[in-house]
């Protein structure tokens, strides 16, 4: 219980977050403002993913205003909340794109909603820093989809290498049943099957049950020596804390997603700090070497720290935030080197202002990059995840690593999965 209503006020605090920054910029532009929207599930049982968006936003739309925003506009965050249900923001995202003449891009979709709102808002031209994994969007087609996010397939493949080198052979997956949950599991099953890891239990948990016991004694008769897993806080909560009063805690290896707040809030109650901390493990994109970008992005983070639903440490140390800030650094820049904040303008710039090239300056903020933009220079904008190079699918990723979380709430470094490494797996029948 205590986690279901943690979620809760993480999702009410990621909601009243996206009120104040609209209203907080509103009388400070020279010109006009100009509106960031957050397609993102702000309320149900996916509520997590708008507080891990509004802790990357915030502080990208921070660090640009007090640059002095984008071509004299300054920027505000107007959340857009599907619930995690496409039929929730289909008209959520008819009604935000019929009232807001001033948006010049949207931080998402999720993976839920992404199959219904990609199509529309790339057909109404509007840049999408998205977060969907599915494998669908690796060779994505759409003009206005960019993806700095590694595939739901990655993911679950850097899970399963991981899971190789720790010697485990005996896989249990874990996932809850909703679409966001799901979205790594076919990665996981594929990449675990060409590497001839037997899967031995494949458990689907139905969100906010009072209690898994079924599953939990499915699992323990199963005899797993790890468990692979994804599902929301509150049904994370409560099951692993049953697999712990019944004896069957085994390894823990999670995706990217569990490495957010309230996930590990909600399991480090269920189990206690010492078994989280000898159990847990979460493959997320491998943070960057400390760089002036890590530097750029603390100093928004704590710029910012008044409007964010959860602490700055949780907040420097989310995954899913810091590509959210690169994403918007990256369509800011974009806007200044077209001159422009016409979204069909400012576009085709996203790689100009990212990828690496020859006789390109490297920077690592937004002032930079318009001081550079201004001088009359080509960039190449390093961000605070590391190296941005998207491909022609408008793809960009790097290394994952494996990581837990100390006893004071510090993220551990346990190692990294090369792209390399990911590509070298013969993974086939991902959908």
């Amino acid at each position: 219980m205590q986690a279901r209503k943690l979620t809760v006020a993480v999702a009410l605090a990621a909601l009243s977050t996206l009120v104040a920054a609209c209203g907080s910029t509103a009388s400070s532009g020279k010109k006009g403002q100009l509106v960031v929207a957050g397609v993102i599930a702000i309320t149900g049982t996916s509520s997590f993913e708008g507080s891990n968006q509004s802790e990357g936003v915030l502080p990208a739309l921070y660090e640009i205003n007090h640059a002095g925003g984008v071509l004299g506009h300054q920027l505000a965050y107007k959340g857009v909340d599907t619930r995690g249900d496409p039929a929730d923001a289909l008209p959520a995202v008819q009604q935000l794109l019929a009232t807001t003449s001033n948006l010049v891009a949207v931080a998402g979709p999720g993976t839920a909603s992404a199959p219904t709102i990609v199509p529309v808002l790339n057909s109404a031209k509007i840049p999408m820093t998205a977060v969907a994994g599915e494998s669908a969007y690796d060779q994505s087609h759409f003009q206005y989809f960019w993806r700095l996010f590694p595939p739901d397939s990655a993911n679950g493949t850097a899970m399963a290498i991981w899971a190789q080198r720790k010697h485990y052979t005996r896989v249990a997956a874990v996932f809850g049943s909703d679409a966001g949950s799901q979205g790594d599991l076919p990665g996981v099953l594929a990449s675990l099957q060409a590497m001839h890891i037997q899967v031995v239990a494949n458990i689907s948990l139905t969100p906010d049950q009072s209690s898994y016991q079924s599953s939990v004694s499915q699992l323990i008769q199963a005899h797993p020596d790890v468990i692979m897993t994804e599902s929301d806080a509150g049904t994370a909560g409560t099951f692993f804390g049953e697999l712990k009063s019944l004896g069957g805690l085994v390894p823990i290896i999670g995706t990217e997603a569990t490495y957010t707040t309230p996930w590990l809030t909600a399991v480090q109650s269920a189990i206690g700090p010492t078994d989280f901390h000898q159990y847990f493990t979460s493959l997320i994109t491998a943070p960057s070497k400390p760089t002036p970008a890590v530097t750029a992005w603390d100093n928004a983070v704590k710029g910012a720290a008044h409007q964010l639903p959860v602490s700055v440490n949780s907040a420097e140390n989310n995954p899913f935030a810091i590509t959210y800030y690169d994403g918007i650094i990256t369509l800011a820049l974009a806007m200044v080197a077209a001159k422009s904040t016409t979204p069909s303008v400012y576009n085709n710039y996203i790689p100009k202002v990212a990828n690496p090239g020859p006789g390109k300056t490297v920077v690592y903020n937004f002032a930079q990059g318009v001081k550079a933009l201004n001088a009359g220079k080509q960039i190449e904008y390093f961000g605070a995840t590391g190296l941005i190079d998207f491909n022609k699918y408008h793809n960009s990723f790097g290394n994952q690593e494996a990581v837990t979380l100390s006893a004071s709430g510090k993220t551990v470094s346990l190692g990294q999965v090369s792209v390399a490494a990911i590509e070298a797996v013969p993974v086939k029948g991902v959908a």
